[in-house]
């Protein structure tokens, strides 16, 4: 039996056999998996099973219960066959294995059947359906005809088809486990018709007729035909089992044939051909007569024919040359001359009478001529005379290009131009004759030529090759030299060609007329005038190892001038790229693979290469774990197993760099490389990463003395982790910076850690807690505006310092007794500080109430100039502004106003003049608008007297 071990485990079946014997399950170290499959678990199924083992694995057996193993960290199992299966994962560690099994349950499939009664038949058609699916629950019917499918849980259906074609049937089917599957049956129904042809021999003629009639009938599948049923359209019909039949027709007439074919499935098909027998009697009194008797050659000559029961005329003109139509009225010129019996049949659906033959005498010349081609001037034409002539003659010929007339027997002429002409000879005979013949010949001057419709093309394209200028009607057929040495012979102009070599050719057409004698074969030659272009495909390939990347690099040569533009890669590996350098492609396993380059240049010129990639194995390696950590100043020994030469790198603090075990004592974290390579070259890396915990630093804040009821920060730095201990009045007693408010005296230990497997370190900080003083800012007060207020602060007997805030409107701000005038509403706070620092505050609050008995306005004034009393202005406290200040005299005039001004403002005052002239001495009246310091609103109203 074929061993089912890797070749890479060879060499450690020993290991493997040691520890299996001595195995057992270690902390950490537990073999588990978890799988994704389909819904409903359906065969054929792919099972996606992952790896989720613990700790550090060195290998991974597989098991999947259906005689299958694999060797990965995750597989995938395919089970093709229903049934419950049980998958074992085996994983190998340094010191022991662990093993972990799940069963899977796969359902079987519905294994679909089904079949018809009659695959091909006409239409309309009911086609009986049968399920032979074992274990089927529900079917889905689609009859493929663009009608609703049909779900249904019986196991025959009816379908009728009513049109004709062929039908795609779809039967899906679900089974009692939920598994569905489909099967397509491709163009299982055909539905047509027969496709009948009529025709015959002996169909025209004199009654009684003996027709002759056939048909072709075309059918599905080869369908015989087992029923012919004739309707003759003479009132008789027959039945026949073969396609021919004969049937006599004793009346005259035109009769329509009626054909019903009748098939051995059944089928039917009718055609009726109108008018295809046409039974006649012979014409009676045929006779005819020619006028005039004696004529010139060439002179249209009247013949006039007489018939009774006559629907057509059949005449031989005894030229050569025959009519035959329903006219019994006609001329004919006659071109030779001498005496010419004409003959004459009348018939009636196609019975014929002859008539007696008339002969008449053609007299004078009869112009005749031929002509070719010069084969040295495709220009010149030589003319030959062949005019019958019974006496002297002259001659005329006109070429039809407007050139000046010949009168030769024989000419040449040269046209200057191609084209088709017409060319007429004239004879006349002379000696006192008046009869004159001609003759009209057309002839085509022409240059052959032909062309490609392009100069350059790709490679393998298809070219186009067209004659030009040549009658296609004298063409007999072309042959075609090509540069490539091949021929092709075609009798239409036009014909595809495509070059598989490139580079430039020259081609050449040689052209075969039909009358060689008139126009002589052409051969027409092009030198070097196609260029087949094409790009070089090439690509080269670095080493190429199982499971890893490996280069591709194009190695194309585009034609010159003509950039390369796309690039189409089948890495063959079921991948593909489109980029002129792909990504390193990888291949899983050694082995050939074949690898196909598509390159394509700016005129769309493409080529291909195909190379085969040989893909050597890849050496094992296997590293226990992927990382380890360790103290700062100890170390840990790293292993690497393989089936080829180690080497670690870099080399900083390793015992031994070529070894398949180190010891490494790095200072720092580092990431250690194994690397191995084989005899092909192919090499595996893989690395550890060694994670160094670096010694604790650890340093704290100094001892702090804070008043009660305050916060402070304390600090601690150089660990990865902290802890404080006690943990009471801290914010968070696992961070390096908690916030602590004690309540009373306490030292804090602060223990820092940078892991729990390495050495840790303790500090202390000792926080101090001082009493606040004890301070009463007093009851809040209400007073009028412009009053002063008394604050008198009490407190505790350790109080060194006193502070009122905010200053405004006080006379000492830093004394625990102080006065305040107010102008609004305000609070102050008082706060207290003792001998160690700490503070605490109290708040008094003053209300103010507006009052206007604290304004004063004088009753007399004297604008004198002397000094004394010269102003009258508004005096008082408590009032924050005077929206208006306005004063009139007894008659009611307005001599005064001031808006927006402040108290005690003399400048703002009445100086007893208006408008610069001094007012009598008088009493006068004024009006006031204040607001207190309060904001409320006030009026004052009154009188001055005003002294002189």
């Amino acid at each position: 039996m074929k061993s089912l071990i890797p070749a890479y485990l060879t060499a450690l079946l020993p290991l493997f056999l040691l520890t299996a014997l001595y195995s057992h399950p270690v902390k950490g170290q537990q073999a588990n998996f978890v799988y994704n499959a389909p819904a409903g678990q359906c065969s054929p199924a792919v099972i996606e099973l992952q790896n989720t083992s613990t700790g550090y694995p060195l290998s991974y057996t597989w098991d999947f219960g259906n005689g299958t193993v694999a060797y990965t960290a995750n597989a995938q199992a395919t089970y093709t066959q229903p049934g419950t299966y049980r998958v074992t994962l085996t994983v190998q560690y340094a010191n022991g294995t662990s093993e972990a099994w799940k069963e899977i349950t796969i359902q079987p499939s519905p294994a679909v059947a089904f079949d018809v009664d009659v695959a091909a038949a006409c239409q309309p058609y009911t086609a009986n359906f049968t399920d032979h699916t074992p274990g089927a629950a529900v079917r889905t019917w689609d009859f493929g005809d663009g009608s609703t499918p049909v779900t249904t849980n019986s196991a025959t259906v009816m379908h009728s088809y009513t049109r004709a074609g062929q039908f795609d049937v779809t039967l899906t089917v679900t089974n009692a486990f939920n598994c569905t599957q489909a099967l397509t049956k491709p163009a299982l129904i055909n539905i047509t018709v027969p496709a009948i042809t009529l025709s015959g021999t002996n169909i025209t003629g004199c009654a009684p007729l003996d027709a002759n009639l056939s048909a072709t009938v075309s059918t599905i599948n080869n369908d015989p035909v087992t029923r012919y049923n004739w309707s003759f359209g003479d009132g008789t019909s027959q039945s026949t089992a073969t396609p021919d039949v004969a049937h006599r027709y004793n009346g005259t007439g035109a009769y329509d044939v009626t054909l019903t074919v009748t098939t051995g499935q059944g089928c039917s098909a009718s055609l009726t051909a109108g008018q295809l027998v046409r039974a006649g009697s012979p014409p009676a009194n045929v006779s005819f007569t020619a006028t005039p008797g004696t004529a010139c050659a060439g002179d249209p000559v009247r013949l006039l024919a007489t018939a009774t029961n006559a629907d057509s005329y059949s005449w031989d003109f005894g030229d050569g040359t025959t009519e035959e139509g329903p006219d019994n009225d006609i001329t004919h010129g006659f071109k030779d001359n001498g005496s010419i019996t004409v003959q004459l049949r009348a018939g009636n659906n196609g019975c014929y009478t002859a008539a007696t033959p008339v002969t008449v005498q053609i007299t004078g010349p009869a112009a005749h001529f031929s002509f070719s081609r010069s084969c040295s001037n495709r220009n010149e034409f030589v003319f030959t005379n062949t005019s019958a002539t019974t006496g002297g003659a002259t001659y005329e010929w006109d070429f039809g290009d407007g050139s000046p007339l010949a009168y030769t027997r024989h000419t040449t002429h040269v046209y200057a131009q191609p084209g088709n002409y017409t060319v007429r000879l004239t004879v006349r005979e002379t000696g006192g004759g008046a009869c004159s013949s001609s003759e009209f010949q057309a002839l085509s001057c022409f240059r052959a030529d032909f062309n490609t419709g392009a100069s350059a093309i790709c490679r393998g394209s298809n070219i186009g090759y067209g004659v030009l200028h040549v009658p296609g009607q004298l063409v007999d057929h072309y042959s075609w030299r090509f540069g490539d040495n091949t021929v092709q012979n075609a009798t239409s102009p036009d014909i595809t060609k495509a070059y598989h070599q490139s580079g430039t050719f020259t081609d050449t057409l040689i052209i075969f007329y039909k009358d060689p004698a008139t126009y002589c074969n052409d051969t027409v030659v092009k030198q070097q005038h196609i260029t087949i272009l094409a790009p070089v495909a090439d690509f080269t390939t670095g080493l190429a190892c199982a499971g890893q990347p490996v280069s591709i690099t194009d190695a194309s040569q585009p034609w010159p001038n003509i950039p390369l533009t796309n690039w189409d890669w089948n890495l063959g590996n079921g991948t593909t790229a489109n980029v002129q350098t792909p990504a390193p492609p990888g291949y899983p396993a050694a082995g050939n693979y074949t690898i196909k380059l598509v390159v394509t240049d700016a005129r769309n010129c493409k080529d291909s290469v195909t190379q085969t990639l040989t893909v050597n194995p890849t050496p094992f390696l296997a590293m226990p774990a992927p990382q380890y950590k360790i103290c700062e100043g100890n170390s840990v020994t790293l292993t690497a197993q393989s089936d080829a030469a180690v080497q670690w790198s870099p080399n900083d603090h390793l015992s031994c760099v070529n070894c398949g075990a180190t010891s490494a004592s790095p200072v720092a974290d580092t990431r250690y490389y194994a690397t191995t390579v084989n005899t092909f070259g192919c090499a595996v890396q893989d690395s550890v990463d060694v994670n160094v915990v670096p010694q604790v630093r650890l340093a704290a804040g100094p001892d702090t003395a804070i008043c009660n009821g305050t916060a402070v920060r304390l600090w601690a730095s150089g660990a990865a982790s902290y802890n404080w201990a006690p943990a009471r009045y801290l914010s968070d007693s696992t961070i390096a910076n908690p916030t602590a408010t004690p309540a009373e005296d306490v030292t804090y230990t602060v223990t820092g850690s940078n892991d729990a497997a390495c050495a840790a370190q303790t500090l202390q900080v000792t926080l101090r807690v001082n009493p606040l003083p004890e301070v009463e800012a007093g009851p809040d007060q209400t007073i009028t505006t412009g009053s002063a207020v008394t604050l008198d602060a009490t407190g505790s007997a350790d109080v060194v310092a006193w502070e009122w805030a905010p200053t405004d409107y006080l006379d000492c701000p830093t004394c625990p007794y102080t006065l305040a005038t107010v102008r609004r509403p305000i609070s102050y706070s008082i706060t207290a500080t003792n001998a160690a620092g700490c503070t605490k505050s109290d708040i008094v609050h003053i209300n103010l109430v507006c009052n206007k008995e604290a304004v004063f306005i004088p009753n007399t004034f004297s604008p004198n100039g002397d000094g004394a009393n010269d102003i009258f202005y508004i005096r008082g406290k408590g009032v924050n502004f005077i929206q208006s200040f306005r004063i009139f005299n007894r008659w009611g005039q307005e001599v005064f106003k001031r808006e927006n001004i402040t108290i005690d403002d003399v400048s703002s005052g009445w100086n007893g003049t208006y408008r610069n002239e001094p007012q009598p001495a008088d009493v006068y009246i004024y009006f006031i608008e204040a607001y207190c310091d309060t904001n409320e609103r006030f009026e004052l109203r009154g009188n001055v007297t005003l002294l002189r």
